[in-house]
């Protein structure tokens, strides 16, 4: 666990601090840990890959690199169409950098007690280690303004990015699957270099400093070269059941990765076409005044400085301004200003807030069908692994 300060010397802060740590708390946590670990990954972490052998999870790792440079293609690709380059990046280093601090801290305490042991020096995960590419991502947060401690953004986090950084630590916590957490290092080095080379190549005008580029040797042939060597060397001294734990880290990365691929192009497609799913909103609002006037739908009465915190639907909904003025957003820095007779579609999933900036303001949620939403325009598609 991190160390959480209070906030000033008031005493009542201190008095909060020194409650939170309190002993019965850090019981009652390390009593309740390991059940919700086991309930959210316990299925992951035994999900074997196909074939579990030196060569069955090299091929696991070639395709999940695969995917992940489909993904990143498509996806930058998308945002320089839509001109929202910067927007998108702000959003995709909140998910990326921002969480690596914390899943870094995990592997290194593991490293520390001795969970990769078994490897030798050179072989090891060099997650764990800052790399010449923290410049690059420092300088590209700072120009997309993401510019304080990591974790204070924690509202934009996706559910699927928390979830692979909950892997990490419900992995790192279980000495009896240092073999899976080496396997899940493995498929999450591929998926930084993937980001990184995509990074580059969409943002050339963001070079490295020579100073350093030295530090490290974080290139495919590199880490492909080391996992070969690693997977021999598991496989001859501990045997096939070694093997297959290690492909269950794979397994269990590459399965959380295809969804949080999916989520986050969701998220951006959404984000990065806003104005035409304002539009979409209207089209929707026309087809219930006309065939179902008496929609589900939930209404809301907020005051002034009213915030709703980032949040997330099961289903599709619109936001339709009754009266009263609202600031809605679903990235850092957006406000997308609405007014008495504004409507914005949100589909399912597609995180957002909002905080009331009049009096007062009213507001309608409908609630969408499936099917209408699948009649709107297609135009509006990108690639996704």
């Amino acid at each position: 666990s991190f160390a959480r300060f209070p906030d000033d010397g008031d005493a009542g802060e201190w008095q909060r601090f020194r409650a939170f740590y309190a002993d019965q708390h850090q019981v009652l946590g390390a009593r309740i840990r390991p059940f919700l670990e086991n309930y959210a990954f316990d299925y992951l972490s035994k999900e074997p890959i196909p074939n579990a052998s030196v060569e069955g999870c090299q091929a696991a790792l070639q395709n999940h690199k695969k995917e992940e440079d489909l993904f990143w293609s498509g996806i930058f690709a998308h945002l320089v169409k839509n001109d929202y380059l910067q927007e998108g990046l702000r959003f995709i280093l909140i998910q990326k950098w921002c969480l690596l601090v914390g899943m870094r801290a995990a592997v290194a305490r593991a490293a520390a007690s001795g969970y990769f042991d078994f490897l030798a020096v050179e072989d090891r995960p060099v997650y764990a280690d800052a790399t010449q590419h923290d410049h690059l991502l420092e300088t590209l947060a700072t120009m997309c303004g993401v510019t304080r401690r990591q974790h204070s953004y924690w509202q934009f986090y996706l559910p699927t990015s928390i979830a692979k950084c909950n892997l990490t630590y419900a992995l790192a916590a279980r000495p009896d699957r240092a073999m899976a957490l080496y396997g899940a290092t493995m498929a999450m080095e591929l998926e930084w270099l993937s980001f990184l080379q995509a990074i580059e190549h969409a943002c050339p005008h963001v070079r490295l400093d020579e100073r350093y580029k030295s530090q490290h040797s974080f290139t495919l042939p590199d880490l492909s070269a080391r996992f070969e060597r690693s997977l021999h060397h598991t496989l001859k001294v501990f045997g096939m059941p070694a093997l297959e734990q290690i492909g269950q880290g794979i397994a269990a990365v590459e399965t959380l990765a295809g969804r949080a691929r999916w989520d986050l192009g969701e998220q951006l497609k959404w984000l990065s076409s806003i104005d035409e799913y304002c539009r979409f909103a209207r089209t929707v609002d026309v087809r219930i005044q006309n065939e179902c006037p008496n929609i589900d739908r939930e209404t809301f009465v907020e005051p002034r400085e009213m915030c709703s915190t980032t949040h997330v639907h099961n289903d599709h909904r619109l936001v339709v301004i009754e009266t009263g003025d609202m600031l809605f957003w679903g990235n850092l820095g957006m406000q997308l200003k609405m007014h008495a007779g504004d409507m914005v579609l949100i589909p399912d999933g597609r995180l957002h807030g909002s905080t009331v900036v009049s009096e007062d303001c009213t507001y309608h949620q409908p609630i969408i069908p499936d099917a209408w939403i699948a009649e709107l325009s297609t135009d509006i598609v990108m690639p996704t692994a």
